[in-house]
């Protein structure tokens, strides 16, 4: 009897084992045939974007809209989608309602599926983005703020949608308990949200562009922009060293754009050449004769003389003193040399404000402000005519009879006491 149930329980275990055995094989057989056809499906993809890529690298500069969109990513993310989608269409069809991995497989492919799609939105606003930039020009295209804010709408949304098929709840179940933890994120992302809302301002309002020349004291920034990203501004100074300012900075402390002056087209020289007062006097005859040779003065001073004759002829006392008189000064004429010699340059702007003025004395001096715009922007031209035309005013400024204020070194002080001694002796 006890021979008989051991046999029993032998031959039961013996075909448990073997429909087990079977089952198992089974199940690998078709996980197998799966994960082979989607892999072969993924080459194939791979093997038809490298022969357009070869085609596209070939056919196309590298400013070609097609050659934007392959160079995006775009293509291979939507070709990945492929894959992923047989890897779906088969575990449903190929493997039992039973078999162990069918529903890993299914919902890796959904979750792949939301996943791609989101990379494939990306890339589609990476080409977006930069076909913007080709249509409009780099500098005139500041909306990188605008298409970071969309990808991150776009991963949000392909985030609810994973953990919805993770769960297995309805995806508006899981946006109404990211409602009730707003004020929570709110919190946390306080910085960010900031950030955010003032990029998007920036880009907005168009008061940042790519290329623009800023000064921000406030972060010791000052130079080219050369990124406006959703939350930060990153500027590279003229030092070759790069600042990065969060955009809220820019809205809640001044800074100054110098976009205007480059669309202007001219550069503003705003520049003093210092007076010693005790250099200014009445011009004399001499000088008057002398100043008549200079072309650029010949005008002035044919119609001030004949203004200065009539007015003190028709005042007799003007003969008696020379305060009732009317006289030149040796300032006011270099004055008129100034801006005459500063619409006869061919590289001021006379169509935008050309002045030579006094400014408030002090005890330094006279300052005469040289007020005009260059016709170039560029700095290191600025600069030269800037130059040149400081040169030459301080070189000619002794045929008026003028001296420019300058303290007096140590060294100059030592040789001026010297001189004394000498005299003395």
């Amino acid at each position: 009897m006890l021979d008989a149930l051991i046999g029993f329980l032998r031959d039961a275990q013996a075909g448990i084992s073997e429909t087990i055995t079977n089952d198992f094989l089974s199940g690998l057989i078709q996980l197998t045939v799966v994960v082979l056809v989607v892999f072969l499906v993924y080459l194939g993809c791979r093997i038809i974007y490298g022969f357009i890529r070869r085609r596209v690298d070939a056919a196309y500069a590298p400013h070609n809209v097609c050659r934007i969109i392959v160079d995006s990513g775009a293509l291979p993310r939507a070709l990945l989608l492929i894959p992923v989608i047989s890897m779906g269409f088969l575990s449903e069809t190929l493997l039992s309602d039973a078999h162990a991995m069918r529903t890993v497989l299914l919902k890796a492919s959904q979750i792949g599926f939301y996943f791609v799609c989101a990379h494939i939105f990306s890339a589609v606003l990476d080409a977006a983005y930069h076909l913007v930039n080709l249509c409009r020009g780099v500098s005139a295209s500041p909306q990188k703020g605008v298409f970071q804010i969309l990808k991150v709408l776009g991963y949000c949304f392909a985030a609810v949608a994973i953990v919805a098929v993770l769960s297995g709840r309805n995806p508006m179940y899981i946006l109404s308990g990211l409602t009730a933890l707003s004020a929570v994120l709110m919190l946390v992302f306080k910085d960010s949200i900031l950030g955010l809302t003032a990029g998007v301002t920036l880009a907005g309002n168009g008061m940042i562009h790519i290329g623009d020349w800023i000064e921000v004291p406030a972060a010791d920034a000052d130079g080219e922009v050369i990124d406006v990203a959703l939350t930060t501004i990153r500027v590279q100074n003229w030092d070759k060293t790069i600042t990065t300012i969060p955009a809220y900075d820019l809205l809640a402390k001044p800074f100054k754009n110098w976009r205007g002056m480059s669309e202007a087209g001219g550069r503003r020289i705003k520049r003093s050449i210092v007076i010693d007062m005790d250099s200014v006097g009445f011009a004399t005859e001499k000088q008057l004769e002398a100043w008549k040779e200079i072309d650029l003065l010949r005008d002035y001073l044919a119609q001030r003389l004949q203004e200065v004759r009539a007015y003190n002829n028709a005042h007799p006392s003007s003969r008696v003193s020379v305060i009732n008189a009317r006289k030149l000064t040796n300032l006011g004429t270099f004055r008129a040399y100034c801006e005459a010699y500063l619409h006869a340059h061919p590289q001021v702007r006379q169509d935008l404000t050309v002045m030579t003025r006094q400014l408030q004395s002090n005890e330094r001096g006279i300052p005469l402000e040289i007020y005009c715009f260059t016709t170039v922007t560029e700095w290191g031209a600025y600069e030269n005519i800037q130059s040149d035309i400081f040169d030459r005013l301080l070189a000619i400024l002794p045929e008026f009879g003028l001296r420019t204020f300058q303290l007096n070194s140590a060294a100059a002080m030592r040789a001026f006491t010297e001189s004394i001694r000498s005299a003395k002796k």
